[in-house]
């Protein structure tokens, strides 16, 4: 029967609620009368109290329906959906009743029909509480489902809002509550609109009985600190956490399972991301022409994405990949059209180590900023190609940073990295001359008139980001999700992660911020223990860890080793000399520098290097260049203080 209602056209579920309205309206005058009367009367009869004929009744019940119909027409009532009827709908039904059940009074009185007037009254009452009973009815029907057929769940906390959203879930058909979580155990055996509230402890027994497929967090408990103690509270139970939207986005009155969130990655930081400083995001980027290198890359496609929406003049990508210039073109293209934006958009193909291509694109524009995010940056491909990293790294960085120069850009930043510290690795040595560059060319800046050159030059170091290509993060999804093992290189091994999102505002707030020659440290937070976040991140999953102490876990976590160049512990700063900013989570540091004498011939001795140098020669200039390179060193760290 359910299944045939559901299938009506709209037009027939209206003619349907219609009939059943003419219905209902005529029962209540029926029961109105009787009442009146006290006993039963047939309508054939007439009404014996006021002599009233048969075919009077005939005209007073049609004049009853066209009335009460009219207007229920008129408040759209018949275009509502009956399964999602909320108090509106009630609300309505009592305006057409009241106004109907008056004019049908005036049109007896004006006809002169012999009609009693308390008939009015309870006719009034009868004929809403039945309309009322019809369409709830009608909802009950429809929407009931069999409790055990229902997606069963659990609202964490006891709050306002955790209320509000029980009271939604019971306008679902899908979804359940069995019951409130409450970290307070004086909150234990209490009950919250007529469900229990349960603690922690009490999870095993109850997630078991109910069959609790899902455990909601409310939005009221999604900062970033409170949500990461919830998720140690829960620690068995990662597999089923999900976040609720906030509930004031919830206008459709049913939670859908779609709009529920899991518990991802970036929950287990434990830091709530800083509003990013509007100034400074727009001061190196309004009205300005932005170069963005590696504009392809996840860093650069990310920082590309946040400048279009700060008003730039003009944004250039470099990209040397055709697919990934193809694909953040695509996408910068897309924004500026759907958000009516007034940008010019041009794409180049090409590498930062083409001196003639890199020349063309600075004459041919007027450049104010450039984003160099564009690197060889993964550690164990780079200590196997050298050479290309020192080429892309080095020289391509040089080639970039010389033609700003030239063309007296204002801003320069360069995306760098924490491998930069003291590297144990060529990717990291590398990097760590890059900045050693633009050093040396701020220092030829500063010494120069100022009506010359502006060039302002800065680095920006930060660890690890979520997501991006490399990253260990996307590497410990695809091994979960095809079936372990999840590989982890050491147990002590420790690492900085931050968003993408993050990382890429505070690389453009950091360029603001420069005075020329800055090297930028960003506050990454607590560093993440790599094996801790593999057993988070399997949590989450919903699989269970395989070892000696659960043999029949789902997935295995197995040791590798350190990779070549791999550090135990990551470090943002050489030295100890480092000075907050004008913004909480970005900091500067004052480092040992090269003079430009001392880089050309660095420079110099990195273009003798040809494929067929061997590795130990190779290593060997880096290690003549770059101060504190030690491929031999892996473990020492250095704490950072902040003045």
């Amino acid at each position: 029967m359910k299944e045939f209602l559901v299938s009506l056209s709209r037009f027939q579920k209206r003619l349907l609620l219609i009939f059943t309205d003419i219905v209902t309206i005529s029962f209540a005058l029926w029961i109105s009368l009787s009442a009146r009367q006290d006993s039963f009367f047939h309508l054939s009869n007439g009404y014996e109290l006021t002599g009233t004929t048969a075919s009077d009744l005939y005209l007073i019940f049609l004049l009853a329906n066209i009335t009460i119909i009219s207007l229920l027409i008129f408040f759209r009532l018949y275009r509502s959906i009956t399964r999602y009827i909320s108090i509106e709908t009630y609300v309505k039904i009592t305006k057409a009743s009241t106004i109907g059940t008056g004019i049908w009074a005036l049109l007896i009185y004006n006809m002169s029909l012999p009609f009693p007037r308390s008939v009015f009254i309870i006719f009034f009452v009868t004929s809403t509480l039945l309309l009322f009973l019809s369409r709830y009815s009608a909802r009950s029907f429809l929407t009931h489902q069999k409790d055990d057929l229902k997606h069963s769940v659990l609202i964490y906390g006891t709050t306002q809002e955790a209320i509000e959203i029980n009271a939604i879930l019971k306008t679902s058909q899908s979804i359940l509550n069995r019951g409130f979580i409450s970290s307070d155990s004086d909150d234990s055996k209490t009950m919250i609109a007529d469900l229990p509230v349960f603690t922690s402890k009490d999870l095993d027994k109850i997630i078991n009985k109910k069959k609790i497929r899902e455990i909601l967090i409310t939005h009221s408990h999604q900062s970033k600190n409170m949500l990461k103690s919830i998720i140690n509270e829960l620690s068995d139970y990662h597999g089923i956490i999900r976040k609720l939207p906030n509930i004031k986005d919830l206008t459709s009155g049913t939670i859908k399972l779609s709009q529920i969130e899991k518990i991802n990655i970036e929950d287990l930081l434990g830091r709530d991301a800083v509003k990013p400083n509007q100034y400074l995001l727009k001061a190196c980027i309004q009205n300005k022409t932005v170069l963005v290198t590696g504009a392809g890359g996840s860093i650069g496609s990310e920082l590309c994405r946040q400048i279009i929406h700060q008003n730039p003049k003009k944004i250039l990508l470099l990209e040397q990949s055709e697919y990934f210039l193809y694909e953040i073109d695509r996408e910068i293209q897309e924004i500026k059209i759907n958000n009516n934006l007034d940008v010019d958009i041009s794409s180049y193909m090409g590498s930062v180590t083409d001196e003639n291509l890199i020349s063309y694109i600075f004459k041919e524009n007027n450049i104010d900023t450039v984003y160099h995010a564009a690197a060889n940056k993964h550690v164990p491909l780079v200590e196997h190609n050298p050479l290309s990293a020192i080429k892309n790294n080095i020289f391509g960085t040089n080639i970039v940073a010389t033609e700003a120069y030239r063309n007296n850009v204002e801003n320069f930043v360069l995306i760098s990295s924490d491998k930069a510290v003291r590297p144990t690795n060529i990717m990291g040595a590398t990097k760590r001359f890059a900045e050693l560059i633009l050093q040396s060319l701020q220092d030829t800046v500063d010494s120069m008139p100022s009506n010359q050159c502006r060039t302002k030059y800065c680095m920006v170091r930060f660890g690890n980001v979520l997501d991006t290509s490399g990253s260990v993060v996307p590497l410990f999804k695809k091994q979960i999700e095809s079936g372990g093992p999840v590989t982890v290189t050491d147990s002590r091994v420790i690492r900085y992660f931050m968003t993408i999102k993050e990382a890429t505002e505070l690389v453009i707030q950091a360029g603001s911020l420069s005075k020329g020659g800055d090297v930028f440290l960003l506050d990454m937070g607590e560093p993440l223990n790599i094996l801790e976040l593999a057993k988070e991140m399997i949590k989450l999953s919903g699989k269970s860890i395989r070892d000696k102490n659960n043999p029949l876990g789902d997935l295995e976590i197995k040791f590798t080793g350190l990779r070549d160049g791999e550090k135990l512990y990551e470090e943002l700063l050489i030295g100890d000399d480092v000075s907050k900013t004008s913004h909480d989570q970005i900091m500067s540091a004052n480092e040992e520098k090269m003079s430009n004498d001392q880089i050309q011939l660095c420079l110099k001795n990195f273009e003798s290097l040809t494929s067929n140098s061997k590795l130990k020669d190779i290593k060997n200039t880096l290690y003549q260049s770059v101060a504190g390179y030690n491929p031999n060193n892996s473990e020492k760290v250095i704490k950072l203080k902040v003045d």
